[in-house]
């Protein structure tokens, strides 16, 4: 039994003699370019430094594995060793969450003797928030970072455009922001909603954007931005409809699904526009990769078969449909991402033969599994599938447990040479119109999916990760995270629907009410 509670398990914990206490004067030394884990265990024991009260070292050792870290106490102190940045970042992370639960007393806290020796299973561990259908905001989505670094989760795949908006400001094209960041209602109809309160207009600046790539990459997150083409595209077609096939007007979606309207494949002016606005959104966004996604465009193929230029091009090329059309678009498209020294990733259900190889696929839903199969020889994926990963999913369809079970090899990844460079999370938020929505949908599925992420497979139990879990809970109570209270899958009660809902929702009621029963008890 592990003395402390540490999500995600650690792949190597063993027990050792000896305690060491710390406090707020015990310093914290570490070498230079590990400042951002000194920082954060310093925040948390608002340090002021004495020499006689001991010190937590962070020392750079050789030979490491990328993000791997070994942490002991023992009598004579703590020590943290790493071989990079990331990796000492863990460490700090792990030895906060102990110092959370180490005995305190008279302002000291007492860790009890330990060896820890830790390495993730995939060097992707991400979160995806959609800004896109409901706003968010910088406050809210820096709360996410902190719990994702909790959490030793890596990337936040930040959706940023859809149908129902664009969401960063472009001063080379403002009516992205001035039109396509507006729309008539903030609450969208279906799924038995009406549409709800007024008119709705959000979008980040671009020096909110840098304020919070900053701040994700101080917790060593990557943020990496998706700007949905060529379907998903309403709210840039609202601002710009010269951009379609025949220039219809149209306006900033207010209810969910999916539309035809799509960018015209067959116009030069298209590519042109993505050219000059991914040069100006690649500037704010540092990192390696750039997500374009690509899915749920089969009914604008329809649109492309009927429109001069797009058959022209379909022609000129031997493509014999839309969907191949789109294959050809993505693959310019890709070369535009890659002109600005960014790697491209896509959704699976436009990625085929005959893309760059460089493109990385995320894997979302099995359209056509064998296929699906062949591409991840050829490629690397990340696995979001629907069936474990959506969040914004019921919980009586997505239950804890369910997340937590997640394999590969339940995807059809189960080969050694099938290149899966990890996983991810969803978070649609057609239906999280808030911040408490959001956690209900987030929390505490998003500690499964860190695990699933990071620990072994081996020495993955549900039942210990649910014990481990309950303190994690009780720090979420106090810290103000709203987490859901529906973990099984019973609660599975006549007719829930696919989607939460957020406060809308039954599930949402129904953990409200057990909250607060639990809180008069």
């Amino acid at each position: 039994m592990l003395k402390y509670n540490i999500v995600p398990k650690p792949n190597r914990y063993t027990k050792e003699p000896g305690s060491y206490t710390v406090s707020s004067g015990t310093q914290v030394l570490c070498a230079k370019e590990f400042l951002d884990a000194g920082n954060y265990l310093t925040a948390y024991l608002k340090t002021k430094p004495r020499e006689d009260e001991g010190a937590i070292k962070i020392k750079k050792a050789e030979g490491m594995a990328a993000e791997s870290y070994r942490l002991r106490v023992s009598n004579e102190g703590i020590l943290i060793e790493a071989s990079d940045p990331s990796g000492a970042f863990y460490g700090a992370v792990t030895l906060r969450t102990i110092l959370m639960q180490a005995k305190k007393q008279n302002g000291k806290a007492t860790v009890e003797g330990l060896f820890i020796e830790d390495a993730p299973l995939y060097k992707y561990r991400g979160v995806q928030i959609d800004d896109a259908r409901h706003f968010f905001g910088k406050d809210i989505v820096k709360r996410v970072l902190d719990s994702m670094a909790m959490l030793k989760l890596n990337t936040l795949h930040w959706h940023l455009s859809d149908d129902q908006g664009f969401r960063v400001e472009s001063k080379l094209f403002p009516e992205l922001t001035s039109v396509g960041a507006k729309r008539k209602y903030a609450g969208f109809e279906g799924c038995g909603l009406e549409h709800r309160g007024g008119e709705y207009f959000h979008y980040y600046t671009q020096e909110e954007i840098r304020e919070v790539v900053a701040y994700a990459a101080s917790l060593h997150i990557d943020v990496i931005p998706e700007f949905d083409i060529p379907g998903h595209t309403t709210a840039i077609l609202a601002a710009y409809p010269q951009l379609s096939c025949f220039g219809e007007s149209v306006e900033v979606a207010c209810e969910n699904g999916i539309f035809d309207t799509i960018l015209c494949a067959g116009n030069d002016e298209v590519y042109a526009f993505l050219d000059t606005l991914f040069g100006e959104l690649c500037a704010l966004f540092p990192g390696k990769y750039f997500h374009i996604g690509g899915d749920e465009a089969s009914k604008g193929h329809k649109v492309w078969e009927k429109c001069p230029k797009c058959r022209a091009l379909m022609e000129e090329n031997g493509l014999k449909d839309g969907k191949a059309l789109q294959g050809l678009f993505m693959s310019r498209v890709n070369e535009i991402v890659k002109k600005y020294g960014k790697t491209t990733i896509a959704w699976n259900d436009c990625i085929g033969d005959g893309f760059d190889e460089s493109i990385i696929c995320q894997f979302w839903h099995p359209f056509n599994r064998s296929a699906v199969r062949a591409q991840s020889y050829k490629r690397d994926f990340i696995l979001s599938p629907d069936a474990f990963f959506y969040l914004d999913i019921s919980y009586a369809n997505i239950p804890l447990k369910k997340t937590y079970s997640f394999k590969p090899s339940k995807v059809g990844f189960s080969k050694p040479n099938q290149r899966v460079r990890g996983i991810e999370c969803t978070h649609w938020s057609e239906w999280l119109d808030s911040e408490q929505a959001l956690q209900f949908a987030m929390f505490p599925r998003i500690a499964a999916v860190a695990e699933v992420a990071w620990t072994k497979p081996e020495l993955r139990r549900y039942k210990d990760f649910h014990k481990r879990l309950d303190w994690l809970k009780t720090y979420w109570r106090k810290t103000g995270v709203y987490y859901s209270r529906l973990e099984k899958r019973k609660w599975n009660v006549k007719r829930v629907p696919l989607y939460h809902l957020g406060a809308d929702g039954k599930e949402f009621r129904i953990s409200e009410q057990l909250r607060a029963a639990k809180e008069n008890t």
